[in-house]
């Protein structure tokens, strides 16, 4: 029988793995959603019952929107008296304090239950991955691939549109040909890197659930109030603030993302590396600024056509290489440093 002490020195070695009763390292489970997202992300059968934690901020923005968010009556035509620009602006950081603080809250009190209960942390895990967005992003833009080289731009419009609906009316996509498209869906590719894997593995890795909550709920606010902008552009002074919190949260993963391309661009035959640099230094969106560049892209010409229509899958080939690449990077840092801190 093994004695007290030794059964003492073995269960405290056992909690010191990762991931055993409720101790696990964060970057460790963020590893784990990796892999779990990149399995399952993005299936149907899947999002239909499981509770997505980026559809229910969405529901939540919307709620607060109805209560706080008065510029416009029931027809949406007419302004409410009383809702002028300071009370927009006032209500809309209301709703954003709000949020947060729903959304903060949340992450506690399950990043707290999970590390204080046998093997709830996987919990954890499946929260994660359902805030990770990169699989199905992957997905789509292949069949925007596929498409391109078909020269099939009804479908291209069709894929690509949710992916750059917070940028783009429909009406602007039906006005790109086909070189315009594929510039549209590198910058498609750059975003959804940022927003769906990068942005929120860092604020995961930097401050837990909770940040990472926060960030998704910040995200899925400025989402909405973008493209309820695009078709009414003088209704921005409510959402500005989730806007502005927005681009201050995706500032950092933003960079950190550009880097990432930069050097994955390293591996890639035939990649513009000192383009991709020098235009991160004329650019605010740096990721779509590098992955552009690195493919030589010209955004001051989207409507031009190529003489060859197998170039443009060539470059989104390229692109999806070095989006891939960058996503391998960024896996085996954090693996990287999960194993110099166990090691240490």
């Amino acid at each position: 029988m093994i004695g007290q002490e030794n059964f003492a020195l073995i269960n405290e070695d056992v909690i010191k793995v990762p991931g055993v009763f409720g101790s696990a390292e964060p970057l460790f489970l963020l590893l784990f959603a990796f892999g779990l997202e990149a399995l399952y992300g993005g299936i149907l059968r899947l999002e239909g019952w499981l509770p997505r934690p980026r559809k229910m901020m969405g529901l939540v923005v919307v709620r607060l929107d109805r209560a706080l968010n008065r510029s416009r009556n029931s027809t949406g035509q007419k302004k409410q008296p009383g809702q002028g620009t300071a009370t927009q602006l006032v209500n809309g950081a209301t709703s954003l304090f709000l949020l947060a603080g729903l959304a903060c809250a949340a992450g506690y009190g399950l990043s707290f239950i999970s590390r204080n209960a046998p093997f709830l942390w996987l919990i954890e895990v499946g929260l994660i991955a359902l805030c990770l967005d990169n699989r199905s992003h992957q997905v789509r833009l292949n069949r925007v691939r596929k498409a391109l080289a078909l020269n099939s731009l009804i479908t291209v419009r069709g894929e690509l549109y949710p992916l750059v609906s917070s940028w783009f009316r429909i009406t602007d996509l039906e006005r790109l040909q086909g070189s315009g498209l594929a510039a549209t869906a590198v910058g498609g590719m750059a975003r959804g890197f940022v927003e769906g894997f990068v942005a929120p593995a860092f604020w995961y890795g930097l401050l837990g659930l909770p940040g990472l909550f926060v960030q998704q709920a910040v995200y899925q606010g400025a989402r909405f109030y973008r493209q309820r902008q695009l078709q009414a552009p003088l209704e921005r002074n409510f959402g500005r603030s989730f806007t502005g919190m927005d681009h201050v949260l995706m500032a950092l993963p933003d960079a950190l993302t550009a880097l990432l391309f930069i050097l994955a661009a390293l591996f890639v035959p035939g990649a513009a590396i000192g383009q991709a640099i020098r235009r991160c230094w004329s650019s605010q969106r740096l990721a779509d600024a590098a992955l552009g560049g690195a493919l030589n892209f010209q955004p001051d010409q989207p409507g031009q056509e190529k003489a060859e229509k197998g170039h443009r899958r060539k470059d989104l080939e390229r692109a999806s290489l070095i989006v891939i690449i960058s996503g391998i990077l960024a896996v085996g840092l954090i693996a990287a440093v999960v194993l110099l801190r166990y090691a240490l």
